[in-house]
């Protein structure tokens, strides 16, 4: 991960490797951060909630990459704010929240927490325009291609309904537009699942 010799010493001193598989939930809105993880295989996808309990896709963390709301939030010594699901079967290397601010000293580690939180910033901002000027259509397919990309799998487990809850919309809805999709050689339907063409098919 690093190339200080001191920083690395003290990063292998204290990380701790786990493997997660897919479809678990690593951290729910309010929980406490004891531990920062860092994807070294698979991915996960991180979610905000809002009072009522509905929920929104935000952004995956790929491999290499951290999660920079877990980042603010122990430095702020706050609970999180985001629910974290496991993707794909992933690696992670967990931090003890002690050292985030400790290895401070060292300015790869400054570095690797800014580049984190400045590409966090940039995927929100990107988040926001979609939900906020693109239509729905455009949002759908947008959070396809982010699945997709994420997993390494053109063919995503969702139900309408768990698309339907992660965008906040109404399950009718994205079924009439998975329904176009399909009929635009963009994706093809299954029972449970979607399999997503970044090139149209032709039919």
């Amino acid at each position: 991960m690093f190339t200080d010799q001191a920083l690395k010493r003290a990063y292998d001193g204290v990380v701790v490797r786990k493997d997660v598989p897919a479809g678990t939930v690593l951290m729910q809105v309010g929980d406490p951060i004891t531990q920062i993880p860092i994807v070294k295989q698979g991915s996960l996808r991180i979610l905000a909630q809002d009072g009522e309990g509905r929920e929104r896709y935000l952004y995956h963390i790929l491999p290499g990459e951290s999660c920079a709301t877990s980042l603010t939030c122990c430095v702020a010594k706050r609970v999180s704010n985001v629910r974290a699901v496991v993707e794909e079967d992933a690696e992670l290397l967990m931090i003890p929240v002690r050292y985030v601010d400790e290895w401070m000293v060292y300015p790869e580690w400054r570095k690797f927490v800014n580049e984190v939180q400045a590409q966090r910033y940039e995927e929100l901002l990107e988040a926001f325009e979609v939900v906020a000027f693109h239509k729905l259509d455009e949002q759908l397919w947008n959070y396809l291609l982010k699945r997709a990309q994420a997993s390494g799998e053109r063919v995503l487990q969702l139900t309408h309904q768990q698309i339907a809850d992660e965008l906040g919309s109404p399950r009718e809805v994205i079924t009439r537009l998975l329904q176009q999709l399909r009929a635009d050689g963009r994706v093809t339907l299954g029972r449970g699942e979607v399999e997503v063409h970044t090139v149209p098919i032709a039919g």
